[in-house]
């Protein structure tokens, strides 16, 4: 996932823009993200609290208004964007309530990074058809033996707190190392761009995305009020994600935690604290539907010929799928109205039908793709089998 589009053939691109990359804990969307050599990681500070926002702004860009001031240059972006930027530095101030000598000197200091614009640009569709990308392969790059080597040693190092944590919030702790594992090695790569600057990029380059990574910003800059520290020093993907699981700002204020810290208490520090990310991470899953004690994925059992074709698209009550014949391998206690989807997925062995339960869509709202989500499954049921031996 934090891979150079070039390392793919042109030819497989265009079935994998979704797939293939992660997009953080955000809905992002096809992302890819590089790793760097180093990462700079800003010092967490006790702050005090400040209410933060329950749902991302919804507000269009405004035009430059008498309320704000924005007719200064910025003069690291290029002349084509100077309007735009004024625009952007009014609406920090009347739509997001950021002052002016904060926003100001901030997106004075910021600047246009066209290698995070080239990464997030999905390459152009081919004339060619492209041959579908199978889920087999996309999930074995995240299980080889040294993906599994750094499970076992992180559940060594971790197993008291993966416990905690899954007590505290009904998430397993191999599900975590899952997003860990795939978001960013367990941490080993977390990217290396500024975010704020390639949250400001992203909402002048791209239209069709600018009003997400317009919020972005403005959440960017309340990040770094809440850590205290300056907004040009936050590090991540070039699409604006940040640290061992990669959440963006938004994701970062609304469900970053304190591992075992009282409400109002310091910040979290998702770049260097294994018991804040997974904490973090754990609660953004219980914020997006996950149910303690149910099942992720399960395998159909057998071919038993049924017509599989209506359930492939949505989601259905459990009980059509079962009286349409179509059973999972290990049976669940789910009542019959529990909405699950029937997916097919290409293994080594072909296609092969999966029932998704709630507990997948959850892992969804990490990133949107079908792929990622069965892919941290697959991870979480491979380091088990390693663990218990």
């Amino acid at each position: 996932m934090h891979k150079n589009w070039a390392l793919f053939p042109k030819t497989i691109l265009a079935t994998v823009v979704t797939a293939v990359l992660s997009a953080c804990a955000t809905n992002v969307g096809a992302v890819n993200q590089a790793a760097a050599p180093a990462i700079a990681t800003p010092a967490p500070l006790p702050l005090p609290a400040v209410p933060i926002p329950e749902q991302p702004s919804t507000a269009v860009m405004p035009g430059t208004g008498n309320t704000c001031i924005s007719n200064v240059v910025f003069p690291n972006f290029p002349q084509q964007y100077q309007e735009r930027m004024q625009k952007i530095a009014c609406h920090l101030q009347e739509r997001d309530g950021l002052p002016a000598s904060y926003v100001i000197p901030t997106l004075q200091d910021a600047s246009f990074n066209a290698r995070a614009v080239a990464l997030m640009t999905p390459p152009p569709p081919s004339a060619t058809p492209a041959p579908p990308y199978p889920w087999w392969r996309y999930r074995n790059r995240f299980l080889r033996q040294n993906r599994l080597n750094q499970g076992v040693q992180f559940w060594r190092n971790h197993a008291a707190l993966l416990q905690a944590v899954s007590q505290k919030y009904g998430v397993p702790g191999p599900i975590l190392m899952g997003i860990l594992n795939i978001e960013t090695g367990f941490g080993s790569f977390q990217g290396g761009f500024s975010v704020l600057n390639s949250n400001l990029s992203l909402a002048l380059a791209l239209p069709g995305r600018r009003r997400f990574f317009l919020h972005q910003t403005a959440e960017t800059l309340k990040l770094a009020q809440r850590l205290g520290v300056p907004p040009g020093t936050l590090q991540g993907s070039q699409a604006g994600a940040m640290g061992m699981s990669q959440f963006l700002a938004s994701s970062y204020l609304r469900y970053g935690v304190t591992w075992n810290d009282p409400p109002g208490g310091p910040m979290p520090n998702l770049w260097q604290s294994p018991a804040d990310v997974l904490a973090s991470t754990a609660n953004f899953f219980r914020g997006h539907g996950w149910q303690p004690g149910q099942p992720v994925l399960g395998r159909v059992s057998g071919d038993q010929g049924a017509d599989v074709a209506s359930f492939l698209q949505g989601k259905h009550p459990l009980a059509q799928l079962r009286a349409a014949g179509i059973q999972p391998e290990t049976a669940s206690r789910l009542p019959g109205s529990t909405p699950v989807g029937l997916l097919r997925l290409q293994t080594e062995r072909g296609p092969t039908l999966f029932i998704a339960y709630p507990n997948f869509y959850a892992i969804m709202g990490y990133n949107p793709s079908t792929y990622y989500s069965a892919t941290v499954w697959a991870y979480a049921e491979a380091i088990k089998r390693v663990i218990n031996g």
